[in-house]
């Protein structure tokens, strides 16, 4: 299943509607804010809240452990109109969690531009999109990642990979 930018591509700009981190409360871009800075944005596109809670909890803790390279992370879930009421609800409600203190997470409409511009595939079967990058530069892509043992680690040594 192929989602998202591939390594060695560029993120760009985009405004999502940040509900807590660091640009909570407005629509700042996130890469244009943290510029070079090591980064993950995990796009959500309706995975279960348990696995998209243990991804960030894991960026988290890595945003502690990276803390003197300035490692920033966001969470972007995907909305529709049907769906934005509900989606700002969880979310809100999970921006409660003291392990996510510092995790971006925000909102953003699923046929905002951005999501082409990302290449973010939007078919049932992906459920998340996940980007590490630096000075703009992805370097590693997951797709449907599975916050178990295994997918914390991968997601854990690309971040410490970036952040060095």
């Amino acid at each position: 299943l192929a989602s998202g930018l591939k390594p060695g591509e560029n993120v760009t700009p985009f405004h999502p509607t940040h509900l807590a981190g660091p640009l909570a409360g407005s629509t700042n871009c996130f890469p244009c804010t943290f510029q070079n800075r090591p980064q993950v944005q995990v796009w959500i596109n309706g995975d279960a809240p348990q696995n998209v809670t243990a991804i960030a909890k894991t960026l988290g803790a890595a945003m502690k452990t990276h803390q003197g390279k300035e490692f920033k992370a966001l969470v972007v879930f995907l909305t529709t109109p049907k769906t934005a009421a509900s989606v700002r609800a969880m979310v809100t409600q999970a921006a409660k969690n003291p392990e996510l203190k510092g995790v971006g997470l925000a909102l953003l409409d699923s046929q905002n531009e951005a999501v082409e511009a990302y290449k973010i595939n939007t078919s049932p079967e992906i459920k998340n999109t996940v980007f590490a990058y630096k000075n703009w530069q992805v370097a590693q892509t997951f797709v449907n990642l599975k916050a178990d043992g295994a997918g914390v680690e991968k997601l854990g040594t690309v971040i410490s990979r970036i952040a060095r």
